[in-house]
């Protein structure tokens, strides 16, 4: 059974200059084994015209690597499915998961047709308990790079709750306004009552940017997903709008300054879909 989170992103640059929002970005919660046979709140979700629906293919692709970097990264055979795909990559990283291992995709759906996701989340689980997971980032060029995390990342907060993190190099373009040696600080929990999944920046051992994805779980209804449809109208459409308004005001207003994609390839390492300004350039 899918879950429905009525949900907000945040964002707060704390370096160089400061710049904070929140926007409005409703997720679900969904096992990979039942991706294309979810089923929910009448004709809104995964019904032929439906306005929202999951797809296997968007999510986890398989794909060359562009100038891979240390373990390397493996996504199983032309033609796998995609809980076979997150048991590939599992497997290439040294850890693979059990039989009854079950994987959770925390992701906005598609929404009338488009789908962006700019991370997406797959929380791995034997029995209930956290052993894993993998955070997938897009960025607007089409292009994906995934991070595993693996038993080594597994923590306790003060209550006993375990979660996941991982602090990584980036090495792949995403804002014009972060350094491609950046490092991502992922923080992974499980969800149930609450979402809360975190990705922040470090650059030079501080914190420049915090992002969060959080809300509370709520009923999986076709009223509920009317009411989030007008709360977030167009949500893939709104999400790529905002994120080139605010790309915007920092380079305009604020003057931060602009990195340009086709600047430090040799950086830009592990992503697939490599767009045709890396490959030329590269070859």
């Amino acid at each position: 059974m899918a879950r429905l989170y009525d949900a907000s992103v945040m964002h707060a640059r704390l370096w160089p200059k400061q710049h904070h929002f929140t926007h409005g970005a409703f997720a679900f919660a969904v096992n990979v084994e039942e991706i294309e046979k979810v089923r929910a709140g009448g004709w809104m979700l995964g019904r032929a015209w439906s306005p929202y629906s999951f797809r296997d293919g968007d999510f986890l692709p398989s794909a060359e690597i562009f100038q891979p970097e240390g373990v390397a990264p493996s996504f199983g055979q032309p033609g796998d499915l995609l809980p076979a795909r997150v048991r590939a990559f599992c497997e290439a990283q040294g850890q693979p998961l059990p039989a009854n291992a079950q994987v959770t995709l925390v992701a906005m759906p598609r929404a009338f047709g488009k789908s962006y996701n700019p991370v997406v989340f797959f929380l791995l689980t034997v029995d209930g308990a956290l052993v894993g997971g993998i955070a997938e980032v897009h960025n607007t060029f089409g292009e994906r790079k995934a991070w595993f995390l693996g038993r080594e990342c597994l923590r306790r907060d003060a209550s006993g709750e375990a979660f996941l993190q991982l602090r990584a190099p980036k090495r792949f373009y995403v804002s014009p306004f972060s350094a491609l040696d950046t490092e991502f600080e992922f923080t992974l929990r499980l969800p149930g009552e609450r979402l809360t999944m975190t990705v922040d920046h470090y650059e030079d051992g501080r914190k420049t940017l915090i992002s969060a994805w959080s809300g509370r779980q709520v009923p999986l209804t076709g009223g509920r997903l009317l009411w989030l449809t007008i709360k977030s109208p167009l949500l893939i459409l709104k999400v790529v709008v905002l994120i080139h308004l605010h790309a915007a005001w920092l380079w305009l207003v604020k003057k931060l300054p602009f990195r340009r994609k086709g600047a430090d390839i040799s950086l830009q390492r592990n992503l697939r879909h490599p767009t045709s300004e890396l490959t030329s350039r590269h070859e």
